[in-house]
């Protein structure tokens, strides 16, 4: 019966310790030097320079920033995505540039948030605290309902958004789309 117990409570144990990734923005997993790495950001997605910051933003930012460029792909991005459907930064980033297209890459999650962090352009994060919900599917969906017009599963839960002098034309699934469709 003791032999029970203590499995029972090392199960407990180790259960507990455990961190569940993807199911909330994944804030609370950020040590204290990430957390003060997060910028609530009010300005104009244009005017971002220090690149080596988070930075929270509204959907009315996003369409400000989409009206003032001719082509745009958003990324909803995923850090931790390994599927063959996440691309790496650095490949979208050699794509739009190819095709003449902007890039902004809008996080949905802050776990490993910090690996795509580069010189060469911001890392965006949905401003979760606007949905009033702690659901990363939900505030996800609300978002992209807001800037696109269209739920994710009406988008097939495609990753990549393109606009056209801020006007939503498509979404793509894959690296294969993107550069047929820009």
């Amino acid at each position: 019966m003791k032999q029970l117990v203590s499995i029972f409570l090392l199960t407990c144990l180790v259960l507990v310790s455990c961190q569940i990734s993807g199911l909330t923005s994944g804030y609370n997993h950020l040590s204290k030097q990430q957390k003060e790495k997060i910028i609530d950001y009010n300005g104009k997605i244009d005017n971002i320079s220090d690149f080596t910051n988070v930075y929270n933003v509204t959907v009315e930012q996003v369409k400000e920033y989409l009206s003032n460029h001719n082509n745009v792909i958003i990324y909803d991005y995923t850090p931790f995505c390994k599927s063959s459907l996440c691309l790496p930064l650095n490949t979208l980033e050699d794509i739009c540039k190819k095709n003449n297209t902007d890039l902004l890459v809008i996080s949905n999650i802050y776990d490993d948030i910090f690996l795509g962090v580069t010189n060469n352009f911001p890392i965006l994060m949905i401003k979760t605290s606007v949905y009033n919900t702690k659901s990363r599917a939900k505030y996800i969906d609300k978002f992209y309902q807001s800037l696109i017009g269209l739920n994710q599963k009406e988008i097939v839960y495609a990753s990549y958004h393109y606009f056209q002098n801020g006007t939503y034309i498509k979404s793509f699934n894959d690296i294969k789309d993107i550069e047929k469709g820009i």
